[in-house]
């Protein structure tokens, strides 16, 4: 293994181990304990595809019922403590993950810049 895989690696591994990566993945688990909330999801989704579809076919009515059910859905999901705090925590965590990416990337480009490769 290259000491850039064991970097990597290493990077992998405290990413997994951060404190917001696992408060993510506690209530992701805790999402996926209620199905009902996938089945108002792919619901959701359903009536935006319908808005869509009828709006491709000029039908705009339809489309605005349709558009508007899937909002009432959607308002509905996200006034949900537990879709409150599972969207938090995902957004602690992609913190995480863009503070890395734009720290590697600025050393990089340093080391670019200065000559090193």
């Amino acid at each position: 293994m290259s000491s850039y895989d064991k970097a990597v690696e290493n990077l992998l591994q405290a990413i997994k181990q951060h404190d917001s990566v696992r408060y993510f993945q506690k209530a992701e688990q805790k999402i996926k304990a209620f199905p009902e909330l996938e089945q108002q999801v792919d619901k959701m989704k359903a009536y935006q595809q319908e808005a869509v579809l009828y709006q491709k076919i000029d039908k705009q009515v339809a489309k605005e019922k349709a558009g508007e059910q899937a909002d009432q859905l959607q308002k509905d999901l996200s006034e949900l403590p537990i879709v409150k705090d599972y969207r938090d925590k995902m957004q602690d965590a992609s913190d995480l993950v863009q503070y890395i990416t734009n720290s590697l990337e600025t050393k990089i480009n340093e080391e670019l810049s200065n000559g090193k490769r």
